[in-house]
């Protein structure tokens, strides 16, 4: 009953509209042809009822033309650009407007004015006035359009910056202080709010977890699925040791979730524990962290499993790897390994892994993390980066030489 009272209620509003327009617009070309012809007050009359027939007409033409041929030879897209589709949109209306226009003054010809339409000088007159109205109508109505858009354009871009306001004040800026361990974070989003996520969350006395993601997508759907993911990893944190039954619970959340979205998300889970010194890590399908040796070595962790939000009762695997003095772990999303510069190259993960490797050992987190962000930009050579950049350090301090005692 309310769809039907909507529709009621627009169908309405299209007949008010053809009712006053016309005769509004009618008053303008009535001043227009009757000073242009000069016959006094009777000649405004004459051009008053002529205008009013041609706009009446025109306006039905198009009427028609927009709710019945334009739909279904143009159906609605998202495209906002001004390409050959709109092109032919334009022409679509410019020649139903003219054709409009010989409509009525076939009208007038047998109505209003006998011998409107009497020679053919009057035929090209007609025609000429008919094309130019045609595209000063189609300019006025692209310039209100291309208006509107702008103005869309303009709130949806409000929009987004107010998001990733409110999406950076859930991602920690101040990190805990850990007895022998540095961690530090950073997010640097695209355009668009973010679809990575980071987090450190207290997992017991002596136990943290670190977290990082990557969501498909971009845009809100994707910031969405980043809050949800963070809240279930903070929910999950107290209740078990396993980071593996972590991200599996957080995996069947996902798949309950998002499964009309098609949404999906690469996570990394680790949990560090202070005493012995060790992390426990699942990998459900995120870029492979590495562990770099105080010796040199590296180690990749890969241990886990599939994205989460795809299966929902995979069974995801764990693994411990005990951590060392100068040790340091480095966990990053696509957006730095994909970042590609104007050639179409590709940062890449080895060219990290080199960089990381060649940083000083006694290097704080935080500096480690700007200089690896740096170097991506020098790469890039002011390329705009086309994905978001998340990267997550970690690192064992040296322990102090015990004082001798005297």
């Amino acid at each position: 009953m309310a769809l039907r009272d909507k529709r009621e209620k627009t169908f309405l509003q299209i007949v008010i509209g053809l009712l006053w327009q016309p005769a509004l617009y009618a008053i303008v070309a009535a001043v227009f042809f009757g000073t242009l012809f000069g016959r006094g007050l009777s000649g405004y009359v004459l051009a008053y009822q002529i205008s009013l027939v041609f706009s009446y007409t025109i306006a039905i033409t198009m009427s028609v033309v927009s709710r019945v041929l334009a739909p279904r030879w143009f159906p609605p897209t998202e495209e906002t650009r001004f390409n050959a589709r709109s092109v032919r949109e334009g022409l679509l209306y410019m020649s139903s407007s003219i054709a409009g226009s010989f409509l009525a003054a076939a009208v007038v010809h047998f109505t209003v004015l006998p011998g409107f339409l009497g020679s053919p000088r009057q035929f090209l007159v007609i025609a000429m006035f008919a094309l130019l109205f045609s595209l000063l109508s189609m300019a006025v109505v692209y310039a209100f359009v291309f208006y509107q858009k702008s103005l869309d354009k303009a709130r949806s871009e409000e929009e987004l910056k107010l998001a990733r306001r409110i999406q950076r004040s859930f991602l920690l800026s101040d990190f805990p202080e850990l007895p022998g361990l540095e961690v530090h974070a950073t997010n640097l989003s695209s355009r668009q709010v973010s679809g990575d996520f980071y987090d450190v969350v207290p997992a017991g006395p002596n136990a943290w977890l670190v977290a990082i993601a990557d969501v498909s997508g971009k845009g809100v759907p994707a910031a969405l699925l980043t809050s949800m993911l963070q809240a279930s990893l903070r929910t999950q944190a107290g209740g078990t040791s396993s980071v593996a039954e972590i991200i599996s619970a957080i995996n069947r959340v996902v798949c309950q979730s998002a499964s009309s979205s098609g949404k999906f998300a690469t996570f990394f889970l680790a949990r560090v524990d202070l005493e012995p010194l060790r992390l426990t890590y699942c990998n459900a399908g995120h870029n492979f962290p590495v562990l770099f040796r105080r010796d040199g070595a590296l180690q990749s962790l890969e241990t886990g499993g599939t994205v989460v939000g795809m299966i929902e009762d995979f069974l995801y695997q764990q693994e411990t790897v005990e951590l060392g003095p100068g040790d340091r772990v480095v966990m990053f999303t696509d957006g730095v390994s994909e970042a590609e510069n104007a050639a179409g190259e590709m940062y890449g993960e080895e060219r990290l892994h080199a960089f990381a490797a060649a940083q000083p050992r006694e290097l704080a987190v935080r500096e480690l993390s700007d200089r690896i962000l740096a170097d991506v930009r020098a790469f890039l050579d002011g390329t705009e980066a086309g994905d978001d950049i998340t990267l997550v350090t970690l690192r064992v301090l040296e322990r102090e030489p015990a004082t001798p005692v005297a």
